[in-house]
């Protein structure tokens, strides 16, 4: 609220450079046309925060050659469980404040400041201004009316408690020394007074008195309430020339009822002595009366200013001619066409750590719960390395192309993964005898149900805040629903069936044991409760009450090394113990808390936090449940001040690993053209190897800032050495240069062809709860899925979608648009590849 009033009020300074400007450049001089002139500005400083809603004009321009695609997670993490390896997860207790002794200092909230002081000198300013109203409509009510021949037809009243002529809205008050005035004395006053009720002039200067207090920060608003108060003080002293017709006699009027003025609390004074010397000097200096405006002068000064008003109040949103049709054709057939892999293993690293090994042709691929999938790198003799977040797993393969063993290495110990199901990609009947045993609720987290439903013959299942799909047999206890997603059941020595394996291509496999009708209900009703808050914890983005603090004590905690599970959903704390020495030696690493500041409301309910250790900054994203526990916390390290960089292969025989510094997360993006190989530099210089990145695929990395890394091409040749830090947060791998080298991607100004059109799709389409999944990578389509309920929740409270301005090109090459609603705002991010699919999306500002 506070940057639309101090936009409105600088916009409507500008406007009133423009008319003050325009008046002198002409020379008017009529006071008439100044009044016409100053009320129209009046009136659209009033309305300058919803004209700047309605006034937006949308500029087509060429759009420059098309960086390279990108095919990666949209910018900053989201609000739901992200499939990008996240070994920062971070529980902490609710409530609970952090010891006196190593409690940090708290960032002042100048926003929040900012509001406060505003909002109490805007509060007094209108309790002031209510206040003499009040005040002088019980003065006029109580004043007796008088009826004498020469008050005309006015309404005129006579009160004690006023000393001078005062005019409140059409009523006219005199003091009791009126009856001992003379004639001219009392016309003066009467064709003065008449004049301000005729022009209504008490209404605009109350308009005006009421635009000073919304906008009392605008010295604009000060000056233009002064300048109507004058203006209708010098109309209405012409008006009364006109009767008395002597300028010195009437000038001594002025000057006599000065000396007895008294203040109203509220209305217009004819002789107030800030004004009186300046009036009584324009009187004797004037030698003829300003000519009146008729109406239709006074409509064609209205209809010379309102285009300046248009214009003042208007936003230019830029557009890029739309990309052809035919590739986007061309796109939605390319996302749906699928490769189906020959079979699928799942190993169990952990109750909810699940490894997953399918083989497409003569190529494996890896995935962990919440991770990338990635073809595994060959290390020879028939081994296969996937780098997890938890420590690298290897993977032997048998003669037969069957995967066995995986093996996760976690600090220095190896932890052998089991294996849980195995699928041969093949379609099968259904036995309708074991259809009843797969019915039920199975808990996927803290917040979400997968519920199976039998229908006749056929089986149906439905997430939790997500449609109800079917599923077809694809092996004893194994279902897929024709798009990858695959469901398998697995049983106990009874044979009963009491946990599902869900195996998302994004997001990877989730465990779910089944649990009973009322713990379902009560899962499914705590997620309603989110998502009818989701609106207005997202449009009013205030913290929930101890949010900060839970994250000031879990930071405590892990740093000595005492995490409180007790305060945890279940889930969390699984994860929190499964990561627990490399998330301790991380919080270590940054140092003690300097300051925490809160940055806004993620779409999903999340809070969150931007935290300042010693040693680097990073940011925090936590969810509460009703039950006061810490359902989940997404932690992203982002180094410190140092900017990085990116090096020349020649220096790397002089590069070494540094573990001092700050952790940062890296995201680095292929867009060579061709398969990269990711190693980082041990304490001796030495390759360690720890990923193959694909083509127009991303890899995040958790390092240290300044810690170096090799980029190469498949066969292990040097493309260029990276350095974490702030410049290098986001690294994207360009296609090569004449000599070898990759190149780089120039920064844009204006929006991607197709942008703004592909946003405005995606908005009306997720708010009709229709998301058109086919222009979207699988990333995307995952992502849009898992936040539908809560996006669609808050674009139904936004209203219907009515203009878009681009604001700029972020750090990952999307597109900045702020997106006008009726009823509010709210900044979007897009991004699309070169087929015009849609790569990254985004809702609410990216830190």
């Amino acid at each position: 609220m506070l940057a639309i009033l101090a936009e409105s009020a600088l916009r409507s300074l500008l406007l009133g450079g423009v008319v003050w400007a325009g008046l002198n450049l002409f020379r008017v001089r009529n006071p008439h046309m100044h009044m016409t002139s100053w009320a129209m500005a009046l009136l659209a400083s009033l309305s300058m925060p919803l004209l700047m809603h309605w006034t937006t004009v949308t500029v087509t321009v060429d759009a420059l050659p098309v960086p390279t695609a990108e095919h990666f997670w949209p910018a900053g993490p989201s609000d739901s469980p992200s499939p990008e390896p996240l070994p920062d997860m971070l529980a902490a207790e609710r409530g609970v404040a952090a010891a006196p002794r190593s409690a940090p200092v708290q960032a002042l909230n100048w926003l929040a400041l900012a509001t406060t002081v505003y909002a109490l000198v805007a509060g007094l300013l209108l309790s002031r201004l209510a206040v003499g109203l009040y005040l002088t409509w019980r003065l006029a009510r109580a004043a007796k009316p008088m009826r004498e021949p020469w008050t005309a037809d006015w309404s005129v009243r006579v009160s004690s408690v006023i000393a001078g002529p005062v005019t409140f809205g059409s009523t006219i008050l005199l003091p009791p020394q009126c009856f001992d005035w003379d004639v001219r004395k009392r016309q003066a006053v009467l064709a003065h007074e008449g004049a301000h009720v005729a022009n209504r002039d008490f209404y605009l200067l109350l308009l005006a008195s009421f635009n000073r207090s919304v906008f009392w920060f605008s010295p604009f608003a000060w000056w233009h309430l002064t300048r109507l108060a004058e203006l209708a003080e010098i109309i209405s002293d012409a008006t009364a020339l006109e009767v008395v017709e002597d300028r010195l006699s009437y000038a001594e009027i002025l000057l006599d009822l000065v000396q007895h003025v008294r203040r109203a609390p509220a209305g217009i004074e004819m002789a107030r002595a800030c004004t009186v010397r300046s009036r009584v000097e324009h009187i004797l200096a004037a030698t003829t009366a300003p000519a009146k405006l008729g109406w239709g002068k006074r409509i064609g000064t209205a209809a010379v200013i309102l285009p300046v008003v248009i214009v003042s109040a208007g936003s230019i949103a830029y557009r890029a001619a739309p990309a052809a049709s035919a590739a986007l054709d061309h796109a939605a057939d390319a996302v749906t066409a699928a490769r189906k892999p020959q079979s699928v293993s799942f190993y169990a690293l952990d109750r909810a750590s699940i490894f997953t090994v399918s083989r497409e042709g003569d190529d494996f691929f890896g995935q962990v719960s919440g991770q990338r999938k990635l073809r595994l790198a060959v290390l020879g003799d028939g081994t296969y390395f996937y780098p997890a977040a938890a420590g690298p797993i290897t993977l032997a393969v048998s003669h037969e192309r069957k995967p066995f063993a995986p093996v996760l290495n976690q600090n220095g110990r190896d932890i052998r993964a089991i294996r849980t199901a195995e699928l041969s990609w093949q379609g099968i009947a259904v036995d309708a005898g074991r259809l009843d045993s797969y019915v039920g609720a199975y808990q996927l987290g803290p917040g979400r149900v997968l519920t199976v439903i039998r229908d006749g013959e056929r089986l149906h299942v439905q997430e939790t805040g997500r449609t109800k799909f079917e599923i077809v047999a694809r092996g004893v206890d194994a279902f897929d629903d024709g798009h990858d997603n695959l469901v398998i059941f697995l049983r106990t020595g009874e044979a009963k069936v009491n946990q599902v394996l869900l195996h998302e291509p994004v997001s990877g496999a989730r465990s779910a044991l089944r649990v009973s009708a009322d713990r379902a209900k009560a899962i499914e009703e705590g997620f309603a409760r989110r998502i009818a808050a989701a609106p207005d914890r997202f449009r009013e983005q205030t913290p929930l009450p101890g949010s900060k603090e839970a994250i000031l004590q879990g930071i405590e905690d892990l740093q000595r090394g005492a995490a409180n599970y007790e305060r945890m959903s279940e889930s969390l704390a699984a994860k929190i113990r499964r990561q627990f020495s490399e998330l301790q030696s991380t919080f270590k690493a940054f140092g003690a808390v300097e300051s925490i500041f809160f940055r806004g409301v993620g779409p999903g309910g999340y809070d969150i936090y931007g935290v300042k250790f010693v040693n680097g900054v990073a940011e925090f994203r936590l969810l509460q449940g009703a039950d006061g526990k810490v359902e989940d916390v997404i932690f992203r390290p982002d180094g410190n001040d140092r900017p990085g960089g990116v090096l020349a292969c020649s220096g790397e025989q002089d590069l070494r690993a540094v573990s001092e510094i700050a952790p940062i997360r890296v995201l680095i993006y292929n867009g060579s053209g061709t398969d990269i190989q990711l190693f980082r530099l041990d304490a001796e210089g030495k390759r360690v190897a720890l990923a193959t990145v694909g083509e127009e695929m991303s890899f995040p990395i958790m390092t240290n800032v300044e810690s170096p890394w090799v980029i190469a091409d498949a066969s292990g040749k040097c493309l260029e050495i990276l350095l974490p830090g702030q410049q290098t947060r986001v690294h994207t791998v360009g296609e090569p240069q004449a000599n070898g080298q990759p190149g780089r991607v120039a920064r844009r100004t204006v929006p991607l062809a197709g942008s703004e059109a592909a946003l405005r799709q995606y908005i009306e389409a997720v708010g009709r709860g229709e998301p058109n999944y086919e222009r979207m990578t699988s990333e995307v389509a995952a992502q849009t899925r898992q936040q539908l309920p809560f996006n669609e929740a808050i674009l139904s409270r936004l209203g219907a979608l009515r203009a878009m301005s681009f604001r700029g090109v972020s750090g990952l090459d999307s597109d900045i648009y702020i997106a006008q609603f009726a009823n509010g705002s709210a900044e979007w991010r897009i991004g699309l590849l070169k087929d015009g699919t849609i790569g990254r999306i985004a809702l609410g500002p990216q830190y």
